[in-house]
Order: structure tokens, then sequence, then C-alpha cells
């Protein structure tokens, strides 16, 4: 481990995965902002306080959101999108294109609350059956950036049941919010990141999407162009990248990045 990891200790997890930044925060605290599909898995990061007391703080929402609060100078350190947005923010000069690193790979997939009626989602003519068969459907909403509500609102077009199913789309300002919609029966059927779903309570077990709709979302993590911590901030993307991070992404329904 080299002498900066060594100089730095772990402290509380505590208070740490508000979707804002906390009114008290330090200035000299790493800002991390991150879709919010990865925050399952980083739950696990240890923080890091240097010598200076510094801290880790996360902000969550989607990619679009992220991307916006970093081109709409937003101070931050490391952020966390998918590789598209990542791209955005390295053709304007804001984020370090030699850091990215790849974290892991979620698959898509659709869930019922406990205890419902099961639908088949084995392939895509199941799949427009059930959609179009359910009272509600509840997804991320693709006009706040949401990778998943992009994506599925072109899916459901190129099936042929955008207009069918429209009256009865539900939006979410992201995927795990309407996981947690479907388990209270608010909707009949959601659909998102399988990461999005792991920790909500009261789902059947989750239905990936069959192959030739599915959607592979990779997310990286890259430093700020203009951190002011950049060792310390290379620090903590290589904690993301350790076994004990990566053993969380796995237990959160990610694939590892190749």
């Amino acid at each position: 481990m080299s002498k900066v990891a060594n100089r730095l200790a772990l402290i509380s997890l505590s208070g740490l995965f508000g979707l804002t930044m906390p009114d008290n925060a330090n200035a000299e605290d790493l800002a991390v902002l991150s879709a919010a599909a990865v925050k399952a898995p980083v739950e696990i990061v240890p923080l890091l306080e240097n010598a200076r007391g510094n801290q880790v703080r996360f902000t969550f929402g989607t990619a679009g959101a992220m991307r916006d609060r970093a081109v709409n100078g937003t101070p931050f350190d490391v952020i966390i999108v998918p590789p598209a947005t990542m791209t955005e923010l390295v053709k304007q000069n804001l984020v370090v294109e030699s850091s990215t690193r790849p974290l892991g790979v979620v698959r898509l997939g659709a869930a019922v609350a406990k205890g419902a009626s099961y639908p088949d989602m084995s392939n895509q003519a199941a799949i427009k059956a059930a959609l179009l068969a359910a009272h509600s459907i509840g997804i991320a909403d693709p006009a706040k950036g949401a990778t998943t509500g992009i994506y599925l609102t072109k899916l459901f077009g190129t099936m042929g049941i955008a207009e069918e199913i429209k009256p009865k789309l539900k939006l979410y300002p992201d995927g795990q919010q309407a996981m947690e919609a479907v388990a209270k029966h608010e909707v009949a059927i959601a659909m998102g990141q399988i990461s999005e779903a792991v920790k909500v309570a009261g789902l059947e077990p989750l239905m990936p999407l069959p192959d030739e709709i599915q959607l592979m979302s990779i997310y990286t993590a890259a430093l700020a162009t203009h951190t002011t911590h950049p060792t310390e901030a290379a620090q903590l993307i290589e904690l993301m990248l350790g076994p004990e991070t990566q053993a969380s992404f796995k237990t959160n329904g990610f694939d590892p990045a190749q």
C-alpha cells in the first residue's frame, strides 16, 4: 500500500450517503458525484480521513443529473457515470481521460411485488404481452437523464407498444424508487437495473431481460480535472477497484467490467 494510503485512516460510514451535499461539508472534503445505480455497492467503501480531517461525501442521482452538476460548476473530485456520459465530460475538459477506470457492469431486469402473478419475461414477445397486460408500469424518468428510462422508452417504441402503454407508465426519479413502488403495489411491474432492486424488500426474484433486448450498463470512475486532492481522489478510485468493494458490486447485481 502506498505511503498516502498508509496515512489515511478509516472512519465511520454514518451519514455519508445523502442525496445532496450536507450543509456542513468541509471545503477540503473529497466530493464524489455518482450515478445512483452504484449506491448500494459503494456503501461499503471505507471512508478516508487524512491528517486534516478530510472526508469523502457522495452525491447520488441519475447519470444525466451528475453530468449537469459537473457542467454547471459543482465542485467535485471524482465522478462515476457510464462511458458515454464520461466522454462528454472528457470533451469539456472536466475529467482526466487517462484516469477513467471501469468499476462494474449491470443488467436490466423487471420485478413484481412478492405474491403477485409472476409474468413470463423470457423473450421479447412474452415481455410485450406482459407489459400490455399490466395495469401500470414503473420506470426511471428519462427526462431526468436516467440511463434506463431513456433506453426503455426507446425499447417500447421499437416493440411497437409505446402509445398503448403510455397512459399507464409511471415515472420515478430513479430506478430504485420505481422498484420500491412495485414493492408497495403502486405499480404492477417495474423495470430497471438489477442493482436498483437488490436491496428493495418485498419483491419476487428479479427477472433479467433476455439478451436480445438487454442493456449492459458499465459504470466508470474518473478524476476531476480541477480536483485539489488528486492523490487522495485517485486512492479512493483504487479502493473501489479493490477486492472488498468489487465483492460488494457482485453481491449487488454487477458483473466485473472487462
